[in-house]
């Protein structure tokens, strides 16, 4: 225990080291395709030639190898025979080769050695290399066979076992076969430098002609601009699979012109429609405040301001609406319902515009189950009846059926009215497309936007629609939705 008047000890506080933060890796360059082709090429061909070479060099080598052993084992075999034979061992003596064959001295200075089993040494030559003077351990890996060759730097032994055990040595240097070996290496090289200059060359003419059609395109792409969709890369003599990709850009580009046409003529004409319903409420607020006016006058104002302002947030919505759509953001719920409520429902609030129309508005709605968005289906029900009551005639009908068909949730809307010509049908779901608006006896209906956003509608829900028309005899539209599991259909007539 410390005492009282002893000082307490200072504590130290570590703080841990905080390693620095690691730097991002730059970002590496870009390759160059044309080198990675010729690097491959290289690599390719090097390793051909150098395993071609190689086997070459290796197979005359072994080739050889097994001609000298085989002579040196001959003449072995001979000093066997004249052993046998009972010789003086002071006159054996080995035959001499051929002079053609392995030259004038010393490449022909075959030597020999013969030793007793129990290592004694019988005969041999005068002048033995070092490494024949003594007779070495017989390998373990040879004793299937009864003799075996041993190289010894530039030299070739072969050991012959007689059947009493006598041991013979026959070896001669490899002086010749070396140089030819080494011409041949050096031929070899040679050759593989040439074939290696030869297939640079190569390699760069064919990735200049690999890479010459991807230039074409990158500098026909890059003149491509906002202004210049109508622009399209054009190959000539290019590989099938540079054609192909060539089609496919075109054919990106192609869609690309159409949607920016489309985006360019959407956005004018969203600027043509709001531009009305400003420039409504611009002129009557400045006619009404140029001078005094009367409390009625001030309320007619207002009231067709309120009018022009409840049309421009309609188009607004309209608009957010198909800009959610085109980015895949429209918020479509997936719940069970019974569509024949739905369509029920949105009937009662347009029974008010049928008799302003002096349209028959009447239906049979079966028990349709399916699944879906309630509020964005009844917007797809009122665009649909909305179209079919204001583009009809006096006195006429529309008839709404909803029943369900092959697994479908089926919705069809039926009106007599003038029809639609051919020419338009095709583009009835376009944005801002109005048909003739002779057609209707209410001009500045809709903005054109009903139809286009019943089609997104439909295709959020997984469903198709289908519009038939004939002129003087009137319109179906055909929506077929996913259905769901069957329940019992009940016919209503409305």
């Amino acid at each position: 225990m410390s005492s009282a008047n002893e000082a307490p000890e200072p504590v130290s506080l570590a703080v841990p080291s905080v390693p620095p933060t690691a730097k991002p890796r730059p970002p590496r360059p870009p390759r160059s395709l044309r080198i990675e082709l010729m690097v491959s090429y290289l690599s390719l061909l090097a390793v051909v030639v150098i395993g071609f070479g190689g086997s070459i060099y290796f197979l005359v080598r072994q080739g050889t190898y097994h001609q000298a052993e085989s002579e040196l084992l001959v003449s072995a075999q001979l000093l066997a025979r004249e052993l046998k034979s009972g010789a003086p061992k002071l006159d054996l003596a080995l035959p001499q080769p051929p002079r053609h064959r392995f030259g004038p001295p010393p490449r022909e200075e075959t030597y020999f050695a013969i030793w007793t089993p129990r290592g004694q040494r019988l005969a041999g030559s005068d002048r033995l290399p070092p490494h024949a003077r003594n007779v070495p351990p017989q390998p373990s890996w040879v004793r299937p066979r009864p003799f075996y060759s041993v190289p010894h730097d530039m030299h070739l032994d072969v050991y012959l076992h007689t059947p009493d055990g006598t041991r013979i040595m026959v070896g001669r240097p490899l002086i010749r076969e070396f140089e030819h070996l080494r011409q041949l290496l050096l031929i070899v090289t040679l050759f593989g430098l040439i074939s290696l200059a030869a297939g640079a060359v190569g390699a760069w003419w064919l990735a200049r002609r690999i890479v010459q059609p991807l230039e074409q395109m990158t500098r026909a792409a890059e003149k491509i601009t906002a202004k210049s969709l109508d622009q399209r890369l054009e190959l000539v003599g290019a590989s099938s699979e540079l054609t192909r990709l060539s089609t496919v850009f075109n054919t990106m580009l192609d869609r690309l012109h159409g949607a920016f046409q489309r985006q360019i003529r959407f956005t004018a004409d969203a600027s043509h429609e709001l531009r009305t319903p400003v420039a409504v409420i611009l002129s009557q607020a400045e006619h009404t405040l140029s001078r005094p006016r009367s409390p009625e006058d001030y309320c007619s104002a207002l009231d067709t301001c309120l009018r022009a302002a409840r049309r421009m947030k309609r188009l607004v919505d309209d608009l957010l609406l198909l800009a959610r759509a085109d980015s895949g953001r429209l918020e479509i719920r997936q719940e069970p319902l019974d569509l024949a409520d739905v369509v029920r429902q949105s009937l009662t609030m347009l029974e008010p515009l049928a008799r302003e129309q002096q349209v028959r508005l009447s239906s049979q709605l079966l028990t349709t189950p399916t699944i879906g968005d309630a509020a964005r289906l009844a917007q797809v029900v009122t665009n649909l009846v909305t179209n079919a009551l204001l583009y009809n005639r006096p006195d006429g009908e529309v008839f709404v059926t909803v029943h369900a068909r092959d697994g479908k949730a089926t919705l069809v809307v039926t009106d007599t009215g003038v029809g639609i010509p051919a020419a338009d049908q095709p583009r009835l779901f376009e944005r801002f497309f109005r048909a003739d608006q002779a057609r209707t006896h209410q001009e500045g209906q809709g903005t054109g936007l009903g139809l286009s956003i019943v089609s997104e509608i439909v295709a959020a829900h997984q469903g198709t629609i289908d519009v038939t028309s004939e002129l003087g005899v009137g319109t179906t539209v055909t929506v077929l939705l996913p259905g769901s599991q069957p329940t019992q259909t009940v016919p209503e007539a409305g």
